[in-house]
């Protein structure tokens, strides 16, 4: 492995194929992700969600005058807020709440003044529905009686007290969906590109050219209809490379050789071809005929060698046969697998002739040349 290669960029066209075949797997994990999200929430919001009551009073505030007949009007929410904690008016509330803490009382209750400083919004929060109606009702009381002591105030009257009502959450599983989609989303599409960078099965041509210092002679195709392009440029290579030597051996690195050898010689001396008996098509790339008749002399010979079985004799065999043409599987990476067997070859001092790759997607090939 040559240092281009290991510094070589991306190639992205090569990436969004390889990413178009993974693409029904990053739905599903994106798919996962929602419904996990969606399951989470609803388990936290169940089991963590407080049990908490509130209830709500509407008073109406009628203002005393002054000794100039001016009426006091400067009462507001922070002002109202503020005299709930003061001892005058919380006093009056706890004379009805026997058995309670003045300061648990005062943490309960809140007021506000929305817009008409004659309407006073008391809230009441507590997590007890006995307490809340309790203090509810003792604070409407506690004001009304503070009105009657106070100069300010003419009368403070209930025109609304709504019953204790179980807080929830807001709902947001939807949002929770959308946010384990998303996770899982990028998540899915980090794994997938870590695993694209660290895959070093070759797809083209010209990965063979960057890794290897091999001639790259074409590509098999999974399911060739006929001889373009692919076939006829991987035919004119191999009569090329292989001059007058009509008998050559062929190295696959997927172990099926003897399919390869049926596939390289009809295209060599037949082109046409069909399946050979008790042979499933999914087994060779392209439509093959074994031969019912002895090989001619004219006709060229692979010697098949799979990888798994190579050794000193089967080197012995390649040198007197001149050389190997190394197959090696489209998208699958076994670069390690097959560096190892290549410095085997060169130590036994076995000609490289050439690399093909074999079973290759033609409708990846025919995106990627587009």
């Amino acid at each position: 492995m040559n240092e281009e290669y290991l510094s070589r960029g991306m190639d992205l066209k090569r990436m969004l194929l390889y990413f178009q075949k993974k693409i029904w797997v990053i739905i599903m994990l994106i798919v996962l992700g929602a419904t996990f999200g969606g399951v989470a929430y609803q388990i936290i919001r169940g089991m963590e969600m407080p049990v908490e009551y509130e209830t709500v009073s509407k008073l109406y505030i009628s203002f005393g005058a002054d000794e100039n007949g001016e009426v006091y009007q400067h009462y507001n929410g922070y002002t109202w807020n503020d005299l709930l904690d003061t001892d005058p008016i919380l006093d009056l509330i706890m004379v009805s709440l026997p058995g309670y803490e003045r300061e648990q009382v005062r943490e309960a209750t809140t007021a506000e003044i929305l817009s008409d400083i004659r309407l006073l919004t008391i809230y009441v929060r507590g997590d007890n529905e006995k307490f809340v109606r309790e203090v509810r009702d003792a604070t409407e009381g506690g004001l009304m009686e503070f009105a009657k002591e106070s100069e300010e105030l003419d009368l403070i009257k209930v025109i609304r007290s709504e019953a204790p009502e179980r807080i929830y959450w807001d709902d947001r599983t939807t949002a929770a969906c959308i946010t384990g989609a998303a996770i899982m989303g990028i998540l899915a599409f980090m794994l997938f590109g870590f695993a694209y960078a660290l895959n070093e099965g070759i797809y083209v041509q010209s990965d063979i050219e960057k890794r290897y210092p091999y001639k790259a002679l074409g590509i098999l195709t999974l399911n060739q209809k006929g001889l373009e392009p692919y076939a006829g440029e991987l035919k004119a290579n191999l009569r090329y490379t292989l001059g007058d030597r009509k008998t050559f051996a062929i190295l696959d690195m997927a172990n099926h050789a003897d399919m390869r050898k049926l596939e390289i010689e009809g295209l060599l001396n037949r082109g046409e071809m069909e399946i050979p008996l008790g042979s499933s098509e999914e087994d060779f790339g392209w439509n093959i005929m074994e031969e019912e008749s002895p090989r001619e002399a004219d006709e060229w010979e692979a010697v098949p060698f799979n990888e798994n079985i190579l050794s000193e004799e089967e080197c012995i065999r390649i040198r007197q046969l001149g050389g190997v043409i190394v197959l090696l599987p489209f998208g699958t990476d076994v670069g390690r697998k097959t560096d190892r067997k290549l410095s085997f070859l060169k130590n036994q001092d076995c000609t490289i002739l050439g690399m093909i790759i074999a079973q290759a997607d033609e409708e990846f090939l025919n995106r990627y040349f587009s």
